[in-house]
């Protein structure tokens, strides 16, 4: 019986042991901002204007989000401190847009995400473009979905739809661009 009390309140200890270790580590981890190396798209030219959305492909990207972690925050923290990643801000870029061929030839797009060690999607975000010649967007996702998960594998799945307003007449290099909040 005697015993069954020590393991007993050793384990309350080294529960409120642990607690405040978490507590310390998010009240020194101020978090920080990541920024996701950028994806480069060809949008093959649209030839004509579907009711539907079209699977523009996939694409592979490999991620290390301990050291992606550490490299941001001068080595001090991997990524066994972070609890939250979220997206803050996505850039969407044609390098090759001009008064024909621009962001404006799309009515909407959209991301999902999959990864190494999780293959259900999510949708990282889904925008409407506004119908003014631009090639350069940039916003915040109005959800808050959580990355985590997704990031803790090799290698991260993004695929991109997009809907069409009007037909482009050459391929465009897009680039994405994406920022992430680690708390």
């Amino acid at each position: 019986m005697k015993k069954l009390r020590l393991l007993s309140a050793a384990f309350v200890l080294l529960s409120i042991s642990t607690s405040s270790c978490k507590k310390i580590v998010s009240a020194v981890f101020p978090g920080t901002d990541v920024t996701i190396p950028p994806v480069a798209v060809t949008l093959p030219p649209v030839l004509a204007v579907t009711a539907g959305e079209q699977n523009f492909g996939s694409y592979v990207q490999q991620i290390n989000l301990d050291s992606t972690i550490r490299a941001s925050t001068a080595g001090v923290f991997g990524a066994n401190v972070v609890s939250t990643i979220n997206i803050k801000q996505v850039t969407i870029s044609l390098s090759n847009g001009d008064a024909l061929n621009n962001l404006s030839n799309f009515e909407s797009g959209r991301v999902t995400l999959t990864a190494s060690n999780n293959n259900v999607p999510i949708e990282l975000f889904n925008i409407t473009f506004p119908d003014t010649n631009i090639s350069t967007y940039t916003f915040t996702p109005p959800n808050n979905v959580e990355l985590l998960p997704y990031l803790k594998g090799g290698s991260i799945t993004y695929t991109v739809y997009g809907k069409s307003r009007r037909i482009t007449s050459k391929p465009l290099q897009m680039q994405v661009s994406v920022i992430v909040r680690a708390n």
